[in-house]
């Protein structure tokens, strides 16, 4: 099996939990981050509705995360990012499963400070999955409906 069918099947999974645990809260990952208005949002469905400026989540952890943990991160990160109607972000969620720890990276005040996105019609959830290998990085982005459940949306 290719890493990219791997990661594939990996991100199938954890959708199919995803979907089973029920989406009764706002979070949709376990390590939840306070601060963020999630009074009424919308999420992606069949397609990304709301993209990064010129710099995507990949370069701005690639620019914000200490030299020594861009060097030894591997595994998958899951995150949940409300984009407010500035093109702001706010991580809300993630599900880390990399080899080191979520207040190490210091995700919180990285995304919430460095990631910017286009202006949508209305605040949105945004959920991405990064795979980090030795030097490679997959990312994929992730569409929620309630028939479908979660599934990758490009």
């Amino acid at each position: 099996m290719t890493k990219s069918k791997l990661l594939l099947n990996r991100l199938l999974i954890l959708i199919f939990i995803l979907t089973n645990s029920g989406i009764q809260a706002q979070n949709l990952f376990n390590e939840k981050f306070e601060g963020c208005n999630t009074d009424r949002f919308g999420t992606e469905q069949d397609s990304i509705k709301v993209r990064p400026t010129e710099k995507d989540i990949v370069y701005v952890l690639e620019n914000n995360l200490n030299k020594e943990s861009i060097k030894k991160i591997r595994g998958l990160i899951s995150f949940q990012i409300i984009v407010d109607l500035d093109g702001k972000s706010c991580l809300v969620s993630v599900d880390n499963e990399t080899n080191i720890s979520t207040t190490k990276l210091n995700l919180k005040e990285i995304i919430d400070q460095n990631l910017i996105w286009q202006k949508p019609t209305e605040k949105t959830s945004v959920i991405v999955a990064i795979k980090f290998h030795r030097k490679k990085v997959e990312k994929k982005r992730i569409g929620m409906n309630r028939k479908k459940g979660f599934y990758p949306i490009e």
